[in-house]
């Protein structure tokens, strides 16, 4: 049985944007994460911010893609794993 060759439409349709990082040491750490629990991720834009680390704004937002089938899955560990501030640490 042969394979059909992967199109650039349906390739681009398999994976979606799941969120952006501010900067590769953020996008890095979603990655890990993602990646621990057995999701792969992908990034777009990141060489901006891998040539100039100093880099803000646009220019140092990086791209995490993931499999459309496993979106839904990698949102919720990233809400799972996202630390909140507590009372004590607005006072401080």
């Amino acid at each position: 049985m042969t394979q059909k060759p992967v199109t650039q439409k349906q390739d681009s349709e398999a994976f979606v944007k799941l969120v952006t990082a501010n900067g590769l040491p953020e996008a890095d750490l979603w990655k890990a994460v993602l990646e621990s629990s057995g999701i792969p991720v992908y990034f777009r834009n990141e060489a901006a911010a891998a040539v100039i680390p100093e880099t803000v704004g646009e220019l140092s937002a990086v791209d995490l893609w993931v499999a459309r089938e496993q979106a839904a899955e990698a949102l919720e560990i990233l809400q799972d794993e996202r630390v909140e501030p507590t009372d004590e640490d607005e006072h401080t």
